[in-house]
């Protein structure tokens, strides 16, 4: 979760930033069409800075932590709804509560009901509302038809807490500007500023792991497990690197993520990870958790032979007969391919 609304605030900073320098580009000229005098366009550009960067930023802000806050707890709500079932929608209780909002107060539904898709709070530009957890002792579900359910914008008519989503694409800040340039804005932000940093704690030993931004959100539970069962295994790696997800069209922006004079077997491929292994070596490595015992395993080689060095594959069943199959693949594809090694990781995390 924290991943995908990392995720969607660097996207709506990156469109932001678009439509500012859009509507800058714009004003070198006025409405005649004339070139303005330098003066004059210092005067709108100083506007449009208090517009976005003032005007609109404390709003903004303030829907980032309140929409993060609700996303977060949405997780503590469904981690104890057995013994919690109910939420409560709950007002700020003061004057300054809106009428359409007031009109929620105290409604109440199963955390699974399809009423919290469209009202689970913030549901409105500086909305202060909350959804609360419900005792079992007090549970009394609101029944349909004995409330008013209010306009609700459709930016707002979702859940944060389901959708990983801060600033859905309906925001106009995301009007008419190219995917692509959303790509490159988040791929060009220097390294130091577009990591995740947190530490594996493996066996008491506290490894640091450096997790991009772009980093597939989808992909990276299961990277995470790979990644811990690799550490345990193999002490002299020291810190790991998850890599952005880059789209083909931006390869030449790759370069940076990777070791220096790395030799990269196909620029269109993303491999998962960099690990430094002892003082001065660095894998680059591509991660894969496999159903079965190893039976289908060389064709997770070859993909991961375009885009690494190291193949580090766990499976989900370790079956002792299947072991020189699997071995006679390996062998094969080291002397096919590029790859420098692989590391087979059993169903109980041994190699």
């Amino acid at each position: 979760m924290l991943t995908r609304l990392t995720q969607n605030v660097f996207s709506f900073s990156a469109a932001k930033n678009y439509q500012e320098l859009r509507t800058i580009t714009s004003a070198l000229r006025d409405e005649e069409g004339h070139l303005r005098s330098f003066p004059d366009f210092r005067d709108q550009v100083s506007a449009i800075n208090t517009k976005f960067n003032r005007t609109w930023l404390q709003t903004e802000y303030d829907t980032c932590i309140a929409t993060a806050t609700q996303s977060a707890r949405w997780q503590q709500f469904q981690d104890q709804k057995n013994l919690f079932p109910c939420l409560r929608y709950q007002t700020a209780g003061d004057e300054n509560v809106r009428d359409e909002h007031r009109a929620l107060d105290g409604v109440t539904k199963r955390i699974d009901a399809p009423f919290w898709r469209t009202y689970y709070p913030p549901n409105g530009w500086n909305c202060r509302c909350e959804a609360i957890q419900v005792p079992e002792d007090e549970v009394q579900e609101t029944p349909d038809g004995t409330y008013h359910t209010p306009f609700v914008p459709e930016l707002f008519r979702t859940n944060s807490g389901q959708t990983g989503l801060i600033f859905p694409k309906g925001h106009p800040y995301y009007t008419d500007v190219p995917g692509s340039e959303i790509r490159r804005a988040i791929a060009y932000l220097p390294p130091e500023n577009a990591y995740l940093d947190r530490h594996l704690d493996i066996s008491g030993r506290q490894v640091p792991v450096h997790q991009h931004v772009m980093h597939g959100s989808d992909e990276l539970p299961g990277n995470l497990e790979v990644l811990s069962d690799l550490l345990r295994l193999k002490s002299e790696i020291t810190e790991a690197s998850l890599l952005p997800d880059i789209h083909y069209k931006d390869a030449d922006l790759k370069p940076k993520f990777y070791p220096e004079n790395w030799k990269f077997h196909n620029k269109d491929k993303n491999a998962d990870a960099v690990l430094k292994v002892g003082k001065k070596e660095h894998w680059v490595a591509d991660f894969k958790r496999l159903q079965g015992s190893g039976k289908h395993l060389a064709p997770h080689l070859e993909k991961a032979a375009q885009q690494a060095d190291y193949a580090v594959i766990k499976l989900s069943e370790t079956h002792n007969e299947g072991l020189f199959s699997m071995q006679a693949t390996i062998q094969r594809k080291l002397e096919t391919t590029e790859l420098k090694g692989v590391i087979i990781i059993g169903h109980d995390g041994s190699t």
